[in-house]
């Protein structure tokens, strides 16, 4: 761990999350830190390059109610979950602060358990370059007025987004989080880089971009075979084409073989990369009007075809954005898939 590192993590402080108490009051729960960077303050980052990070309340919180020091990290008993949002590759709008309902559930939840049951030592929540969303309704990227100079960090094309990711754990894992088994959730777009940030990174020209990877990976409303979609949507989803196609253009490019490359249900030959896996779990919701349930039956198929990992398949219920929206069966969700850590 370096001095740049400490610096940029000691750059932003710790905020107390509040739950109720068994009296009807307010209980610190938990911790957090919002949009850390995670390039050292010795390079130039971008304003997407940064992460969230939640740990749960110490024995003596609740009784100082004062947050670590900004420098600290706190180190809790348990495994850590880093989720990976979605928005396909582009929407400014959904980001790190999407997995937040579901953080409150989590350290709610622990906070009221005293049998220390799936333990979680901390979670975290990464941001990473977007591609280029011109038809953004409110904030279009590159700006609609040519004479507002574009976000660097809203111009991204593969593989800048799972770069990011990459080093955003490999941050983390300086800092001496998520060592060892830990889960790797993403919903949507993060499932397909979930699945990205497992293979041999040398995939992506970015045989540099090292990581300890996890035992675990939990993917919900996930996007698996972006090519086939297009090629050949289900007859519900036949009027999103066009725009599978547009954002899948603006994130891989023309070539239609960098789309299979990239994607995990038609990438080839990369279960033997994951030598530290054991499981995937795949959720998706059958009332999704955005991503079809055929996008976790692909997945399936590849996987049980493929590999020798555990897979399993759940529900994850209600519209595609739902999930995170109310955070409650996300919160279900990733306690399930630390539990299976065991």
């Amino acid at each position: 761990m370096s001095e740049n590192d400490w610096s940029t993590w000691a750059s932003v402080p710790w905020v107390g999350v509040t739950g109720a108490d068994s009296n009807g009051g307010s209980q610190v729960i938990g911790w957090h830190k919002k949009r850390v960077p995670y390039v050292p303050d010795d390079h130039h980052h971008l304003s997407l390059q940064n992460l969230d990070v939640w740990i749960p309340a110490g024995d003596s919180d609740n009784q100082t109610q004062t947050p670590p020091e900004s420098s600290e990290f706190p180190k809790r008993s348990g495994s850590w979950l880093i989720f990976i949002h979605g928005g396909a590759w582009r929407d400014p709008i959904v980001d790190s602060s999407c997995f937040s309902a579901a953080a409150s559930h989590i350290l709610r939840k622990l906070a009221s358990e005293s049998d220390g049951s799936a333990p979680i030592a901390g979670l975290a929540s990464l941001n990473y370059r977007l591609s280029p969303y011109p038809d953004h309704p409110t904030d279009p990227s590159p700006p609609s007025d040519p004479g507002v100079p574009p976000d660097p960090a809203r111009l991204a094309k593969h593989p800048d987004h799972i770069a990011d990711v990459l080093t955003g754990i490999a941050f983390l894992q300086r800092l001496g989080a998520a060592n060892g088994r830990y889960v790797l959730a993403g919903h949507s777009c993060g499932a397909t880089l979930a699945f990205q940030a497992v293979m041999d990174p040398a995939r992506w020209g970015l045989k540099e971009k090292t990581i300890g990877k996890p035992s675990v990976l939990l993917g919900v409303n996930g996007l698996y075979d972006l090519a086939g979609f297009i090629a050949n949507p289900p007859a519900k989803f036949k009027d999103l084409r066009d725009a599978y196609e547009e954002f899948t253009r603006g994130a891989f490019g023309d070539d239609k073989a960098a789309w299979k490359a990239a994607c995990p249900a038609t990438a080839s030959a990369w279960p033997h990369e994951w030598k530290d896996g054991t499981r995937v779990i795949l959720v998706q919701s059958r009332g999704d009007s955005l991503v079809p349930y055929d996008q976790l039956e692909g997945m399936r198929a590849y996987l049980e075809a493929e590999s020798s990992l555990h897979v399993e398949e759940l529900e994850a219920g209600g519209e595609h954005d739902q999930i995170w929206e109310e955070g409650d069966r996300l919160a279900q969700l990733c306690s399930e898939a630390v539990s299976r850590l065991r």
